[in-house]
């Protein structure tokens, strides 16, 4: 090491290069890596969607859902099963193990769904890996005041839609609330009994003149050529006056205008509205490669262009992605700069030298630099996590530059110092270089334990603790090598004021001689407050994550079974209305038919966005008011949710069937009703539809010589759609549609329709099918094979762990049916999880320091010391907390994990000068009177610069919009770090010197034992 300093010093140019082309590479580095919220999360999870126009739940779920849950439930790594049956599709989500190969596990998914025979009607299954970059990072509405929706719909998908996927990175761009044309054709069943013919004969006629119909290649007059018969309808009146054959007709035919009316019509496919006007959504997905922040500003600057393009457009921003990420990005830079500044001037004033100072702070820049390199490199995104860890290492990555020149300034100014010049730097530098060095290893090994967690919260930590242990590394080497360089170029001895250390004692040396004097009073003194303070634990609470500051709502309306389209849009104008006469109501976008994120396969499903201004003051109370009204307003469910709450409470109830569930469910909601800190309590009692239910007598069936399939296609719906062909308008292909006109029925004269049978005799339904009213779920949802449904709650109490406890012993109460079991999730689950994972890293952490310190230490004892000074950081934290009203969550438990490096690296710096001294030859106890004095200032300086670098953490009390870079981990950092640092000073030397005498004691014994023996 004394080379690699050596060398630091004596090619300076060579040191300045480096730095100079780090520091270029470094912020190339960073305008090249990707901006974005969160780190990619890998969600193991493969969902199959399949379409199965007209069928029922119960249909869906036999026909569709339990098949493909067969077949998917035995593929290797499977974890659970998610099924959810509604009218007209089904959905089953498939929920791997973090070990699954995710590529691999959606290929085996689609290869086992096409092998599964499905109902004709059903369309091809979609299988797709679920991820968040599955959600829209900007959503959008267009209005035009001068343009009809049909003509903006053509804008939005013809020219808008085109020019939004032509930016990099942007995957889709997706239109909802857009109308096509369609050409409708209605058969008259008059006419068609009139000409004797069958709608079937003439739809299958229809749709062989309508194509072109290739024949193969035939030899002509000795050249190969295609065959080809051209399709005989090119327009709307070419459809019209098609000629169908009839025998019923003098000329021998009729057109297909006689036998059915053909008109144009303007097709809904889906709805989107904005503050209560009809208009255009637009969703940009982008790439899992896209820069969300520059898809945002892509995306900004074709709106731009698009409404030069379309004078009287207009883009409204409803949800942004990219604009978050930057405010987020400033917010964490500001603090940066402000915590640097901090910690600036805490150095200044403790060395009250500029030129010191600045060689210190030097490691800031370069580390936090040189961490930016390595995670570009490892294409590891700039994001909240990663910011936020440059955020909080600031007053840690100047430790070891200021315990370095703190020791070549104290040294310098010695009058009994014999080295100058490079040799005292040196032997200065070298001299500082074990502890450092431990303390930056230690500091890693706390963080090495996040790379091993498993689930989210480890993919969340592994950025936060990789930046980190590459600015430690960073800051390492900076110290021993740039530090000592500037040291030798800007400090000269000559120029420092000479001094000798005071020989009168100091407060905190007579403080520690007394503690040393008196082991036991000090020690129980110290441990009464440490106990005192964890019966600050129940007042403090327990909560997943603190509450984000973003303004925005989210809401899902599920309308009641059955409603049609317009039905919908009524309920939706009512929802509006409320919404619209909000105080700080911004914009509020809905939208329904397709386009859910949230829910892709329920297109009856509406999805609301709101977004409010700055004036709201409290998201959550506004979420709290906005419930009721809704729930009031409207006849269908409402499930509302913010994004500035976190404390969700999810029972999951299972079940055989769904009626016994449902009651279960009925049970569960009346008990939590009655709990006073809960709120928004809302439940997935599966609605039900009403529906007919019909029974066949068998003997009638075979006397009559009747087929059961008869009877299916008799009674089946007869409101669907059919496409024949598509034709040319205008430029476009436009879909002609078979309209099938739903029969006028009651339950009374359903029966009433007629039947042939095999000996062509009409007979009614009356004659062997008999009916009654029955209910059916609306939606029937399922988990490993078992009907589920879920009561669910927002916590209002901060403490979520006590009232979750609470809950359980209401709901142990209650008396279930057999087959009844409830399960726990939400933010109890997610706390339960992510705190016993975090637990485990502590304890691995602290196992892994204990280590590394033997290793150094060549010995147990100073490192059992060491140890010491780890449990007074409680007292600080719990007290900090306490204070100003936050409870435990995991930002909390970041905070504690970043103690134990920060608190032990005070520890080593001090046992490290008592062993040196002892080395020496200096009595033990003045060898502990002197190390605490010569390390006071560097202990107290890193202490107080990691303190400064937090405070603008704690002051602002903003978050980095996460909520992860929270209020509560730079309380818990400062106030342990505040408490362990003082205790330390005392505590150690105690335990220190405690440990060494009872050592001495039994060496000796065991001495004076074998020389009586030898005697």
């Amino acid at each position: 090491m004394q080379k690699f300093i050596n060398f630091s010093i004596n090619n300076k140019l060579a040191i300045w290069i480096v730095t100079l082309f780090i520091i270029v590479f470094g912020t190339f580095s960073g305008y090249s890596m990707k901006l974005e919220t969160l780190p990619n999360i890998n969600e193991p999870m493969v969902d199959v969607t399949t379409i199965y126009p007209g069928a029922s739940p119960n249909e869906v779920t036999e026909n569709v859902t339990k098949p493909i849950e067969t077949k998917v439930e035995g593929l290797e790594g499977v974890k659970s099963v998610t099924s959810t049956s509604f009218e007209n599709a089904s959905s089953v989500q498939i929920q791997y193990d973090l070990k699954k190969d995710m590529e691999e596990a959606e290929r085996e998914v689609k290869e086992i769904v096409s092998t599964i025979e499905l109902p004709a009607a059903t369309e091809q299954p979609k299988v797709a890996r679920l991820s968040f970059n599955d959600l829209p990072i900007l959503v959008l509405s267009l209005a035009d005041d001068k343009r009809s929706i049909e003509e903006l719909s053509k804008i939005a998908e013809d020219d808008i839609k085109r020019d939004f996927e032509s930016i990099e990175g942007v995957s889709e761009a997706k239109v909802i609330g857009n109308k096509q044309k369609e050409i409708q054709l209605s058969f008259s069943p008059e006419k068609l009994s009139q000409f004797k013919l069958q709608e079937e004969n003439v739809v299958e006629y229809v749709k062989a003149l309508s194509k072109d119909t290739p024949l193969g290649l035939q030899v002509v007059e000795q050249k190969e050529q295609a065959f080809v018969v051209n399709g005989a309808v090119a327009s709307i009146d070419d459809l019209k006056s098609l000629e169908v054959p009839t025998i019923e007709n003098a000329e021998g035919f009729v057109t297909l205008g006689q036998l059915a009316e053909v008109k144009e019509v303007t097709k809904e496919q889906s709805v989107a509205r904005i503050n209560g006007k009809e208009a255009i959504g637009i969703q940009i997905y982008k790439s899992a490669a896209g820069n969300t922040v520059k898809v945002v500003d892509g995306i900004k600057e074709k709106m731009a262009s698009n409404t030069d393009k379309f004078d009287s457009i207009e883009f409204t921003s409803v949800l942004n992605e990219g604009d978050p990420i930057k405010d987020s990005v400033h917010v964490m830079f500001e603090k940066a700069l402000m915590g640097a500044a901090f910690a600036i001037l805490i150095i200044l004033l403790f060395l009250r030298n500029i030129k010191t100072t600045l060689i210190a702070v030097v490691s800031i820049p370069l580390s936090l630099i040189i961490s930016i390199i390595f995670l570009n490199q490892l294409d590891i995104t700039l994001n909240l996590m990663t910011l936020g860890a440059m955020t909080v290492a600031i007053g840690r990555v100047v430790d070891d530059s200021i315990v370095v020149i703190e020791n070549i300034f104290r040294r310098m100014a010695l009058k009994s110092e014999v080295l100058e010049g490079k040799q005292l730097i040196k032997a200065a530098t070298y001299e500082m270089f074990s502890p450092i060095v431990s303390s930056t290893i230690v500091t890693i090994a706390v963080f090495f334990p996040l790379g091993l967690i498993d689930g989210p919260v480890g993919e969340l930590f592994l950025p936060f603790g990789l930046t980190i242990v590459f600015a430690l590394l960073a800051s390492l080497v900076v110290s021993v090598t740039i530090v000592p360089m500037m040291a030798h170029l800007l400090l000269r001895k000559k120029n420092i004021k000479a001094h000798e250390p005071e020989t009168k004692p100091s407060f905190y040396h007579k403080t520690l001689n007394w503690s040393l004097n008196h082991k036991i009073i000090s020690f129980i003194a110290i441990n009464v407050l440490l106990i005192g303070s964890l019966f600050l634990l129940p007042l403090i609470g327990v909560s997943f994550m603190p509450d984000s500051q973003n303004k925005m709502i989210i809401a899902s309306y599920n309308p009641v079974p059955g409603s049609t389209n317009e039905e919908i849009k009524k309920e939706v104008q009512k929802a509006e209305t409320i919404l619209l006469d909000r105080k700080h109501i911004k914009h509020v976008q809905s939208s329904f038919g397709e386009g859910n994120p949230l829910n892709p396969s329920d297109v009856k499903q509406v999805l609301f966005i709101m977004n409010y201004k700055d004036g709201l003051a409290d998201v959550t109370k506004e979420q709290d008011k906005l419930a009721p009204l809704l729930k009031k307003a409207n006849t269908g469910e409402w499930s509302i949710q913010s994004s500035g709450g976190n404390n969700s409470l999810s029972l999951y109830v299972y079940g055989d069937d769904v009626e016994s569930v449902n009651q279960a469910i009925d049970k569960v909601s009346n008990t939590l009703d009655d709990q006073k800190d809960l709120k928004g309590l809302d439940s997935t009692s599966s609605d039900t539809l009403s529906q007919l239910g019909f029974s066949m007598d068998l003997e009638k069936m075979a006397k009559f010589g009747v087929q059961p399939l008869q009877i299916y296609q008799t009674l089946g719906a007869k409101d669907s759609l059919d496409t024949l062909t598509s034709i040319d308008v205008e430029g476009n292909a436009v879909p002609v549609r078979l309209v099938r006109e739903a029969d006028d029925l009651t339950k009374n004269t359903v029966l009433d329709k007629k039947i042939t049978t095999l000996t062509n005799e009409e007979v009614a339904l009356s004659e062997f099918l008999s009916v009654k009213e029955e209910n059916a779920p609306a939606s029937i949802t399922k988990r490993n094979g078992r009907v589920y449904g879920v009561v669910s709650a927002t916590i209002t109490n901060k403490d979520v762990k006590a009232t979750t406890e609470a809950i359980k012993k209401e709901v142990e109460k209650i008396n279930f049916d057999n087959g009844i079991t409830v399960e726990y999730g939400g933010v109890s689950a997610q706390i339960d999880d992510s705190f016993t994972q975090l637990g485990i890293a502590m304890g691995s952490a602290i196992m892994i320091v204990y280590f590394v310190l033997v290793v150094t230490f060549g010995g147990g004892l100073a490192p059992l010391a060491i140890l010491f000074s780890l449990p007074y950081a409680i007292i600080g934290s719990l007290l900090g907390l306490f204070v100003i009203k936050e409870p435990i969550s995991i930002s909390v438990m970041i905070g504690a994990l970043m103690l134990i490096g920060i608190v032990v690296t005070n520890a080593i710096v001090l046992v490290d000068r008592i062993i040196q001294k002892e080395k020496e030859g200096t009595p033990l106890r003045q060898a502990i009177l002197e190390a605490g004095m010569t390390r006071l200032r560097p202990i107290l300086m890193t202490a107080l610069a990691t303190i400064g670098a937090l405070a603008p953490l704690v002051i602002s009390g903003q978050s980095d919009g996460s909520g992860l870079i929270s209020r509560g981990l730079g309380v818990t950092v400062i106030g342990g770090l505040i408490s362990s640092t003082l205790l330390t000073l005392i505590v150690v030397p105690i335990v220190y010197e405690t440990l060494i005498r009872v050592k001495r004691k039994i060496f000796k014994k065991k001495i004076k034992e074998s020389n009586e023996k030898v005697a």
